[in-house]
């Protein structure tokens, strides 16, 4: 690791059905981020940005370089003393236009295995960002490691998790909702759709509740992965969701 401490960062936006993404990848460590965004303004170049180059440096790397197109130069005094690189006009950074079109045929692709005509929005930014995670997941071609994931390098997680792998995005089940007052005869079983895994070490997973049309969250989770979401707890296992311990 200490002959890779400098990191170049690409970085750009996108869109997936009409919602735009955020997107980051290390040159040398492949690690892929991915966040939805509700507009392309400075403040939320700056809100999604920071937290990457927050992250590379809790693991040890110096961002030493961003590169990006044009849209990004308003942030080039807030990233120093990382230098930014902008594109000329009508020009892209290669690695993250190549991350871009793999996440997007992956995401195509899992659409077409699913039953549905139509995604929420929850589920489309579910999608989006099951796809990052799964390149995360494995060691990259022509990464700094052949054993170590760009998921292990930046959190520090064997690879692969297989608590996260217990259920299939877009699967059906039957997750347990604790009803206020708990004392009715209102069902506590909910149909539900998988979403992706919480990355906790119970292998919880998030649901999008087709009865509220909203996201379930598990408690121990930061709520504020959804713009949407109702405060109940779940745990898959079996199929099945439980509640959570914690």
């Amino acid at each position: 690791m200490q002959h890779h401490s400098d990191v170049t960062l690409c970085m750009d936006i996108f869109y997936v059905q009409g919602h735009p993404f955020f997107h980051t990848i290390s040159r040398k460590v492949q690690f892929r981020t991915v966040a939805p965004v509700l507009n392309r303004s400075k403040a939320t170049h700056l809100r999604e940005i920071k937290p990457v180059m927050a992250m590379n440096k809790s693991r040890g790397f110096n961002i030493s370089d961003l590169h990006a197109d044009m849209e990004f130069e308003c942030i080039r005094n807030n990233v120093l003393p990382s230098r930014l690189n902008v594109t000329a006009a009508n020009d892209h950074v290669g690695e993250v236009e190549r991350s871009i079109r793999t996440m997007k045929e992956r995401a195509r692709t899992t659409i077409h295995g699913l039953p549905f005509k139509r995604l929420p929005k929850q589920m489309i930014q579910a999608l989006v960002y099951h796809a990052a995670k799964g390149l995360n997941h494995f060691p990259a071609k022509n990464g700094i490691s052949d054993t170590l994931s760009p998921l292990t390098i930046m959190t520090g997680r064997a690879n692969p998790d297989y608590n996260d792998l217990k259920l299939e995005f877009g699967s059906y089940v039957q997750v347990f909702e604790d009803n206020t007052p708990s004392n009715s005869t209102t069902s506590r079983n909910t149909g539900a759709i998988v979403l992706n895994p919480t990355g906790n070490a119970q292998g919880d997973h998030f649901f999008y509740v087709t009865r509220h049309r909203k996201t379930l969250v598990p408690a121990s989770v930061d709520r504020n992965f959804h713009d949407q979401r109702i405060h109940l707890c779940s745990r898959s296992h079996g199929g099945e969701g439980r509640p959570t311990a914690d």
